[in-house]
């Protein structure tokens, strides 16, 4: 969100100052050997630190003869069939460092997290009678954009208008959330990535009210029964390496871990490492 997308020889890219790097999105295979330098000088000429990729299996060797490091890796990412790795090259060591504690943390969480794995559906969790999670649409936007104003109060770069969401919906993000006695006090942003068959969870806001009550879980409860609709393989996302809830969501719906990206976006104007999770 926020960050300027382009097309570099039939690749997105994706790169801004809010997170300080280029995130190529989607690989055109016929092209890398082209595409890396490009990524590489794009980064220099805007004085980035860090290039994350995306890409299948097959595209891995040139990445790691380039110096890129394998951060995370999601068997059946594309269409179910094809292994999909998360790569990071660092142009600063200061990127790639963390220190003793965030380490640390980041090990408990997942540890933590992983205990939690339940692949199965809990039924002690269905959604309560007062509850309603629900797929939201325009005319939701106005209710969106105040919880994110509520949510990310501190977040310089946070949706502070309907056109935002307006922009999202054009470029395949879809919009769920949770009401409890009416009010929106939970929302996701999913991306559709309909050539690859796989739906990817962008984004998670809570009423700063709630936070701590799990409620995300209904959330990606009902995230997990559109994979038959959207005839969906794989549901993947990021969740902050140093929080323990919205891992231990991920988990407890039977999503299993694949990797931490480094110091990989601005949460609340602090660099932080992302766990990646997956479903299928």
């Amino acid at each position: 969100m926020f960050e300027t997308i382009e097309s570099i020889d039939g690749a997105t890219i994706y790169h801004g100052e809010i997170h300080n790097r280029v995130y190529l999105s989607e690989i055109n295979s016929g092209k890398i050997d082209s595409i890396l330098p490009k990524m590489k000088a794009l980064a220099k000429q805007k004085k980035y630190d860090k290039i994350l990729s995306r890409v299948p299996e097959d595209a891995i060797n040139h990445f790691k003869s380039n110096g890129y490091k394998v951060e995370a890796k999601i068997p059946g990412l594309y269409n179910g069939m094809t292994t999909g790795y998360f790569l990071a090259d660092y142009l600063s060591k200061n990127r790639h460092q963390c220190d003793e504690k965030q380490l640390k943390t980041i090990e408990t969480v997942k540890t933590i997290a992983m205990a939690a794995n339940k692949p199965n559906e809990n039924p002690h969790m269905r959604v309560p009678n007062d509850y309603m999670v629900r797929k939201l649409d325009k005319n939701d936007f106005s209710e969106l954009v105040a919880l994110h104003e509520k949510a990310y109060k501190y977040h310089p770069k946070h949706i502070k208008r309907e056109q935002d969401l307006e922009q999202l919906a054009e470029l395949d993000h879809q919009f769920h959330g949770l009401f409890v006695r009416g009010e929106l006090l939970v929302s996701a942003i999913l991306r559709e990535h309909t050539k690859e068959s796989n739906l990817e969870i962008v984004d998670f806001a809570t009423h700063p009210d709630y936070r701590g009550q799990n409620l995300s879980y209904y959330l990606v409860q009902e995230i997990k029964t559109l994979m038959d609709n959207k005839r969906c393989t794989t549901i993947y996302a990021l969740a902050r390496a140093t929080s323990y809830g919205l891992n231990i969501t991920y988990s407890k719906h039977g999503f299993k871990y694949a990797g931490t990206l480094t110091n990989n976006a601005f949460v609340r104007d602090a660099l932080e490492s992302m766990n990646v999770w997956y479903y299928n």
